[in-house]
């Protein structure tokens, strides 16, 4: 299969007392760390400006200011919103415990109607 010569063998494969072997050889750590940073710098891709770019008529550094922009005024609105809906949260529980509270009263009341409509009706039934 391989010639007996050194030259012929290849590196992983060793002549040990007349017989040929073979035998894996690991990568040096240098080794490894060449193959990784090659393999890195291919997959890195060109950096582009933002400057570079148009988007429309527009450079896209503009176009993502006037976005940050908009997200601002928005965010300022929101904390708005959340404290108008906060606010209208605590006036909708109390409008409920007042309501709770008068329905309450209510009853008693229909029942001080019913005990007195009974007390004037008790001697009347009674003749």
């Amino acid at each position: 299969l391989l010639g007996d010569q050194p030259s012929e063998l290849p590196h992983h494969v060793q002549r040990l007392g007349g017989a040929v072997t073979s035998r894996p050889t690991l990568p040096t750590p240098l080794l490894l760390c060449s193959v990784l940073r090659t393999m890195a710098d291919a997959k890195k891709k060109p950096k582009i400006q933002a400057s570079d770019v148009e988007v429309g008529s527009r450079k896209l550094e503009s176009v993502l200011l006037d976005l940050a922009e908009q997200v601002k005024a928005n965010n300022e609105r929101m904390a708005r919103v959340d404290d108008r809906s906060a606010r209208a949260e605590e006036l909708a529980t109390i409008a409920l415990q007042t309501i709770a509270a008068v329905t309450k009263d209510l009853r008693v009341l229909a029942q001080r109607t019913d005990d007195r409509l009974k007390a004037l009706e008790s001697p009347a039934a009674a003749e």
